[in-house]
């Protein structure tokens, strides 16, 4: 998370910079992009954090679901905030386009520079698993196709088209709403009760009948946080099994589905000597 923070600030370093000695809008909105994605870096690093806390009374199942959170709430943010002022910006700037730049090939020299950064931070997240690290890797394309947007302003600006200025900005600001739209629907599943999928229902199912259960049913399983899960089921058993036979059972039941499925965190089974449907929905 460091190196990533450092990256973002020598690139709103240089956007800044940039924007000074040109007068691009579109290198500000560039700019601008970069201020937001520092500071929810920031809430990002925190809400990792958090979500490491332990299982506690008012939090049972854990704080894992905060990196969600935060997430789904630095979506909204990006579409809510800075999409919506860089519109306005740029239909400005269609309407009213300037005349008066200068310095356009250090600007197109430095969004270059930043152009390499941002990539790099992309290719570097890509190969990491985990939904912050996801949500870095969307934002760094995010900004690496919002610099390409300016650079194509600047280019078109230098060649007697100052109306791409406002164009650019407005590629940005489309580019951010789409980004921030699949960054939303994807933590959005997870925090309104996502199940996975038919998949893992079969092998849970198989895996319990090899272990001398007559049937399972009445399956429900819940992601908890990313790749953890909440499973609970009833199993079908001979009614006149004894307490201390069926407990038994289900204690061995229980470690062997753990060994077998590092992703289920937490699982409940109830025994009873009739079948039901497989699945059940509340």
């Amino acid at each position: 998370m460091k190196l990533i923070i450092v990256i973002y600030l020598i690139t709103f370093i240089i956007k800044i910079i940039a924007f000074l000695l040109s007068n691009v809008i579109a290198v500000l909105a560039d700019a601008l992009h970069s201020t937001v994605d520092i500071a929810l870096l920031l809430l990002l690093a925190t809400a990792s954090k958090a979500s490491e806390k332990k299982a506690d009374l008012l939090h049972p199942m854990g704080h894992g679901l905060i990196k969600n959170v935060a997430s789904l709430a630095i979506s909204v943010a990006f579409i809510t905030v800075l999409a919506f002022e860089l519109f306005k910006e740029g239909v400005n700037k269609i309407l009213n386009p300037a005349e008066i730049y200068q310095n356009l090939e250090i600007a197109l020299i430095a969004e270059s520079i930043v152009l390499g950064l941002l990539l790099f931070a992309t290719f570097l997240y890509m190969r990491r698993t985990g939904v912050i690290n996801r949500t870095i890797m969307f934002e760094s394309l995010n900004d690496s196709l919002s610099t390409l947007a300016a650079i194509f302003g600047i280019i078109l600006i230098y060649f007697g088209h100052p109306i791409f200025d406002g164009i650019a900005t407005l590629i940005i600001a489309l580019l951010i709403v789409y980004n921030s739209l699949r960054l939303f629907a994807e933590n959005a599943k997870i925090l309104i009760g996502l199940s996975p999928p038919e998949e893992f229902y079969s092998k849970v199912e198989n895996f319990c009948l090899e272990r001398g259960v007559k049937g399972v049913h009445d399956m429900v399983a819940v992601y908890l946080d990313e790749g953890k899960i909440h499973l609970d089921m009833h199993v079908t058993v001979d009614g006149d099994l004894s307490v201390k036979k069926a407990d038994e059972l289900i204690e061995k039941l229980l470690r062997d589905l753990k060994n077998e499925f590092p992703n289920i965190k937490h699982v409940s089974i109830h025994l009873c000597p009739h079948d039901g449907d497989r699945r059940k929905l509340y």
